[in-house]
């Protein structure tokens, strides 16, 4: 998974460059304002990414047969 960050304090938004496998929080610097991010990922937000990616994946396939 890859999040998408939107700044309090600023509201630019930027994607977090690595990728997102399990529960965590890190903090991040933004692009924009240089303000500290605290990002919070939860088991629910991993979950709800990888069944919207499932059912992308699944209406790509199904449009091409």
């Amino acid at each position: 998974m890859r999040a998408v960050v939107t700044c309090e304090c600023c509201g630019h938004r930027q994607s977090v460059a690595r990728v997102i496998l399990e529960p965590e929080s890190f903090f991040v610097i933004c692009h924009e304002c240089e303000g500290v991010l605290r990002v919070q990922v939860t088991a629910e937000a991993i979950r709800t990414a990888e069944a919207r990616a499932a059912a992308h994946h699944s209406a790509r396939t199904t449009a091409w047969a």
